[in-house]
């Protein structure tokens, strides 16, 4: 009576869990949601999605989405990433400085990967650009490129930039192809 029991609800559970399950996102795009949803993140992250620039005798930089690694509030409890509202002013600056100072990254045979780590604190109006894990470009080699973005970044209001918490950290990732003057 019990095998009877588990049979049964393995039939029952699997292919349940088969048709629910949440579908995996391919990298570029915005995982399935319900329509609302995917209006609003089509309609707010589709200028970030595939950013690329090519101006005269300048390297081309390639811009992935942006991803909100973590947004928070005083006191105790988390606010997971994808509930994380998109903090737009930053971002649009941020991509702009990135595209519009593309002759700062060093040269490359093979191109480069630079991420860009903004941390943001609304409490204490602090902006950070900091040098995230996945860049390809030594410290060294890419403290001129930061320094050049730092100074590219405009002075934000922060009491007029909209947003829901007090302090996000979110990424940009640069690609950037070889150069032809290497």
């Amino acid at each position: 009576m019990i095998l009877g029991l588990v049979v049964g609800l393995v039939l029952v559970a699997v292919p349940l869990y088969l048709w629910r399950r949440p579908e995996q996102a391919k990298p570029g795009e915005l995982p399935a949601a319900s329509a609302s949803t995917s209006a609003f993140f089509a309609s707010s992250a589709a200028p970030y999605v595939a950013l690329t620039t090519q101006l005269a005798g300048e390297p081309k930089v390639t811009l992935e989405a942006f991803k909100t690694v973590r947004c928070s509030d005083p006191g105790p409890g988390k606010t997971p990433p994808e509930r994380c509202d998109h903090i737009g002013f930053f971002e649009d600056a941020l991509s702009r400085a990135v595209k519009e100072n593309a002759t700062c990254a060093p040269a490359s045979k093979t191109g480069s990967v630079v991420s860009y780590v903004l941390d943001l604190d609304f409490r204490k109006k602090h902006r950070k650009l900091n040098r995230g894990r996945s860049t390809t470009v030594s410290k060294e080699n890419s403290k001129a490129l930061f320094a050049c973005i730092e100074k590219a970044l405009p002075t934000p209001d922060w009491d007029s930039v909209p947003h829901q918490h007090s302090r996000y950290v979110v990424t940009l990732t640069a690609n950037y192809l070889p150069s032809e003057t290497f």
